[in-house]
């Protein structure tokens, strides 16, 4: 019986096939620092050679109208913050310096006075742009001191405690950022992390794709792209979180979706640990009554899914004994998810590999059979539109990582020691493959068991959520098959997985 009395449902990339999509492991693996460099070395020289098209005015002479005309200039110039933060790009490199000439003049134009003045659900994003050109050494007097009285005011009602935990977090990131007052209503992000989605536990084998944008942008602003430690759920915590994001990296490297990819890679990165952490640090990083200035330095603009925000999640439990509170569902814990750092490598691989040769890094509309047909501004408008949020995120990302590596002096993934490879490429997002790959796995000699980190069982816990999410109950058992055989049959994300097998099959 198939579930839900429904067939299997495996959904590809949009635009792509599967013989178009590349597999994740092929060919010999580059370090994770080469491929993030190389992937910022790209994006960079693509952003620069094309600065025009992130002004709102060009943007619509090709591209359909966006709500928030600036923000890709939000993104834009979040990414210059961190990079400049890092070392990595000057502040007075052209590449910023015209990028802010480019949101000062938007920032002044009779739309953005009016659109501030709506105090609608963009609001928040005007002040996000008058707090960045702050942040990076143009700031806005008239424009700061209106949006500092509208937000006194309680304008537009965006910091009640009852407003989605996600728009809440996001505004008071941009708040803290730019060091204006908070409003008494808005809790401070250590007590609003407690109520999102990241705390709660998300069910990985259930996160749909919006929940998964919504537990990325909660990392992005709570760790403020990884400058933040120690994480505001402690170091258990934190590790929890980290082993969800391996698994959901495996789950969309196999999907083949770069965008995601690269979010999850920043938050991978975003959650490495320092050696030094302290109370006074988290004190002043996570209070509740944390004051003006004391919290995150930067900001991203909203990219897909964000804007509306979303709620506060609505996960099934923690791993046994992990994260805050005490579900006992499927998060990702220790088991099948072990040994996940080859998954990391993966996936900056793959981010590599995708790059188009200018640099760009295709989002999962881009369809080059589209491309083909048109020419001169058109071209350039499609290229642009449908490659620079996912070429940013991928920069963003690589930006974390090797901020990251110039940290942490130990040898490992982030000093560029490729992790452990399978000894056959990892499959996409098809139910044959999947097959295949498992019952190598069990054949394989020196298959790693339990407290064996190795490529296999590093696999499985991904393998599972695509399965459970295509609603294939013939995949899924022959995965949880492998687990059993591999030793990891008592694991809680395997337990959960059995039981939803055993529930479609009643």
């Amino acid at each position: 019986m198939t579930p839900l009395a429904g067939a299997p449902s495996w959904p590809l990339l949009p635009g792509l096939s599967c013989s178009e999509t590349p597999a994740a492991g092929a060919g010999t693996p580059t370090a994770d620092g080469e491929a993030a460099g190389r992937v910022l070395s790209g994006a960079l020289r693509w952003t620069g050679a094309n600065l025009e098209w992130f002004a709102p005015r060009r943007w619509q002479e090709h591209l359909p109208p966006r709500a928030f005309g600036p923000g890709p200039l939000l993104e834009l110039l979040g990414l210059v913050r961190v990079l400049e933060r890092s070392g990595l790009l000057p502040l007075d490199a052209e590449l910023p310096m015209r990028a802010l000439d480019l949101a000062e003049e938007a920032a002044h134009t009779e739309e953005f006075a009016r659109g501030m003045g709506r105090c609608d659900e963009l609001f928040p994003y005007h002040l996000n742009l008058v707090g960045l050109l702050e942040c990076l050494g143009r700031p806005q007097g008239e424009l700061r001191k209106r949006g500092e009285t509208l937000l006194a005011a309680g304008a537009g009602g965006h910091a009640l405690p009852y407003k989605p935990v996600l728009n809440r977090i996001e505004l008071r990131y941009f708040t803290d950022r730019a060091g204006f007052t908070a409003p008494a209503t808005l809790a401070g992000l250590g007590a609003l992390y407690g109520q999102s989605i990241a705390a709660l536990g998300p069910d990985v084998l259930q996160l749909t794709e919006s929940e998964v944008y919504a537990f990325t942008h909660v990392l992005f602003y709570v760790t403020d792209f990884g400058r933040h430690r120690p994480f505001p759920g402690g170091r258990a915590d934190s590790a929890r979180l980290r082993e969800t994001v391996r698994v959901l990296l495996g789950v969309h490297l196999a999907r083949g979706g770069l965008d995601l990819l690269a979010e999850l890679l920043l938050c991978d990165a975003a959650l490495e640990e320092e050696e030094a952490e302290s109370v006074e640090d988290h004190d002043l990083a996570y209070g509740a009554e944390a004051g003006p200035g004391t919290g995150p330095g930067t900001g991203t603009g909203p990219g897909p899914r964000t804007g509306s925000g979303a709620g506060s999640g609505t996960g099934s439990g923690n791993a046994p004994g992990t994260g805050p509170g005490s579900g006992t569902g499927s998060g990702a814990g220790s088991g099948p998810g072990e040994g996940s750092g080859f998954l990391v490598n993966a996936a900056w691989n793959a981010l590599a590999s995708a790059a188009r040769p200018d640099g760009s890094v295709p989002s999962p509309v881009h369809r080059p059979d589209v491309l083909a047909g048109l020419t001169g501004d058109k071209a350039a408008a499609y290229v642009f539109g449908t490659c620079y949020h996912t070429t940013l995120a991928a920069a963003l990302a690589s930006g974390v990582a090797l901020a990251a590596g110039r940290r942490d002096s130990r040898p490992g993934e982030r000093a560029g020691v490729p992790c452990a490879v399978p000894p056959l490429p990892l499959p996409r997002s098809e139910p044959g493959e999947i097959r295949q790959w498992v019952r190598a796995a069990c054949e394989v000699p020196g298959a790693a068991r339990p407290g064996e980190p190795g490529a296999w069982p590093g696999y499985l816990a991904s393998l599972l959520v695509l399965a459970v999410q295509a609603r294939d109950p013939d995949v899924l058992a022959e995965v949880l098959s492998a687990a059993e055989r591999l030793g990891h049959g008592d694991e809680s994300l395997v337990r959960s997985a059995s039981a939803l097998l055993a529930a479609w099959n009643g």
